[in-house]
C-alpha cells in the first residue's frame, strides 16, 4: 500500500476515534471538577485530555511525513499512535 493509502485510513479511523475521545476527555474533566481540584483527579484528566489532541494532530504530523517523503510504516505509526494512548488508558483503567 503507497503513503497516500495509509494517510486516508489511519485517518479515517482517528476521527472515528476522535469522539468517543471527546465523551472521555469531557468526563474526566467534570470528574476532576467535582473533585474540587485533587491533583490525581487532575493528573487523569490531563492524560484524557491528550487523547482528542493525538487524534487530531496524528493525521497532520502523517501528512506531513508524506508530503516530505517518509516511507509508509513510518507514516502508519505516526497514525497508530492515538491507537495506542487509547489502548494505554484503557489499560490504565483497567489495572489501575
Amino acid at each position: 500500500m503507497d503513503a497516500r493509502a495509509w494517510w486516508w485510513v489511519g485517518a479515517a479511523l482517528d476521527l472515528f476515534l476522535l469522539l468517543p475521545a471527546f465523551y472521555m476527555a469531557i468526563a474526566a474533566i467534570d470528574v476532576a471538577r467535582q473533585s474540587d481540584g485533587a491533583p490525581f483527579a487532575v493528573a487523569i484528566a490531563t492524560l484524557f485530555f491528550m487523547l482528542p489532541v493525538f487524534c487530531i494532530l496524528a493525521p497532520l504530523a502523517a501528512w506531513r511525513a508524506r508530503s516530505l517523503g517518509r516511507r509508509p510504516a513510518q507514516i502508519a505509526t505516526l497514525l497508530a499512535a492515538p491507537w495506542l494512548y487509547a489502548l494505554f488508558l484503557v489499560l490504565f483503567l483497567f489495572f489501575a
